[in-house]
């Protein structure tokens, strides 16, 4: 008897196993790392260096050592093979050395096109939309997140950028270039809030041009723990994921180790760079200490000398980033403050500071470049400085004008509640 009930016991289980559903994703634990990468570009195109990335990318997980998994969606250029429309990318490595259940690429064999190949992908027919488009941005967030349900993710962004300047003003991109059109960083701070309602963001990854700006970490406040960006111009070469990867997947991220890759990959190859990663939960904080710092010190203002502020803008972009602390030391000393009593002046915005940038790193002065930084100065971050109070740019009435209407910074740290003398 007991044998009989134990032979149908086995059958029933197993028709019932042939009535489960098609097996979905499995939730894994920890984090996924995502990338959204646009590389049809208007003018330049960072499609070689942008397809390299990816292939650092692969390469990286292949040599992890515990399972992990990475969504890249890719804009190509001009719908070039491999990937002939916009293409959402998929692999999951099992920290064995295989990446989507076979052996990882190496040597002669890795390269972008083998790499698309591997990947599990879903095209998107976007017809006139573009990859900057608000909309299209969301269902693509909302895909990734269904294809691999995670604790928690990590978002990359590769493309052309200008910071916190308007898209459509002196040809900036502010976020993205798909042939031309870009995101302004408001905007891409509310497509963030929707699409990842839960605040499951543990850090946003610029790798593009002058993002690593207090207006810039201030409209992420609400979607993201940590922001890593460049305050200058970024070389089109990117970060060095290789290097990187397995430090974006550790629980408790090394964002100092981040940003000395960063920048030890930079001399290499000898180029310029500054990195720093803020930490968004402090910039309100931030905001109140620029603030109430301005409101002591606003009948000093007309005095600054702007020229003595370190800046990180060149070219067309020249002025439209001061550096935080330097700013607040040239504001002090026109301000009566004796110099022996500078720091101490100032201390309120530097203890705020330190909790808001909680790693930088920099190139000083490459004798072959442009992007000039002083070490010494170099506080991690910027901001701009309204033409009120600049005459540098008192004739960017496009950035002066979106500035105050747009960027929530410009209320934040008090610049519209002074009063011109």
């Amino acid at each position: 008897m007991k044998k009989w009930l134990y032979t149908l016991l086995v059958i029933v289980l197993a028709a019932c196993s042939n009535e489960i559903p098609e097996q979905q994703p499995a939730k894994r634990s920890g984090r996924t790392v995502l990338a959204y990468l646009i590389s049809n570009n208007a003018g330049t195109s960072l499609d070689n260096d942008l397809r390299n990335n990816v292939i650092d990318m692969y390469a990286a997980l292949g040599n992890m050592k515990e399972s992990c998994t990475l969504l890249v969606f890719y804009r190509p250029y001009a719908d070039d093979a491999p990937l002939g429309k916009p293409t959402l990318m998929s692999f999951y490595a099992d920290g064995r050395g295989n990446i989507n259940n076979v052996a990882a690429l190496t040597g002669a064999e890795l390269t972008f096109d083998a790499v698309c190949h591997v990947a599990q992908k879903k095209e998107y027919t976007m017809n006139s939309q573009i990859a900057t488009d608000p909309a299209v941005m969301e269902e693509v967030f909302t895909d990734m997140q269904k294809e691999a349900p995670s604790d928690s993710y990590g978002l990359i962004f590769g493309s052309h950028a200008t910071g916190w300047i308007k898209g459509t003003s002196f040809q900036a991109r502010a976020f993205g270039d798909d042939n031309g059109y870009n995101i302004d960083i408001p905007d891409l701070a509310d497509v963030l809030k929707r699409s990842f309602p839960e605040k499951k963001l543990d850090f946003v990854l610029f790798d593009a041009c002058m993002m690593g700006n207090a207006e810039v970490g201030y409209e992420l406040k609400d979607v993201t723990s940590h922001c890593i960006a460049s305050v200058m111009e970024t070389p089109a070469l990117g970060f060095p994921y290789k290097q990187i990867f397995s430090y974006l997947y550790s629980e408790n991220i090394d964002y100092s180790a981040v940003c000395h890759e960063f920048i030890s990959f930079n001399k290499v190859n000898n180029a310029w760079g500054t990195c720093a990663v803020m930490d968004c939960s402090q910039m309100e904080n931030l905001a109140s200490a620029v603030k109430a710092k301005l409101s002591e010190w606003q009948d000093a203002l007309s005095s600054v000398s702007m020229q003595n502020v370190q800046q990180y803008g060149v070219n067309s972009y020249k002025y439209f980033s001061y550096d935080v602390l330097d700013f607040f030391r040239e504001l002090g000393g026109k301000s009566g403050v004796a110099e022996t009593d500078l720091n101490e002046a100032i201390a309120s915005i530097q203890t705020v500071l330190n909790e808001a940038v909680i790693a930088k790193e920099c190139i000083p002065n490459p004798s072959n470049s442009s992007f000039r930084v002083d070490e010494a100065r170099f506080c991690g971050i910027g901001m701009y400085i309204p033409g009120e109070y600049n005459r540098y740019v008192a004739n960017k009435t496009t950035w002066n004008s979106y500035y105050e209407q747009s960027i929530s910074w410009y209320r934040a740290a008090g610049w519209a509640d002074l009063k011109l003398n």
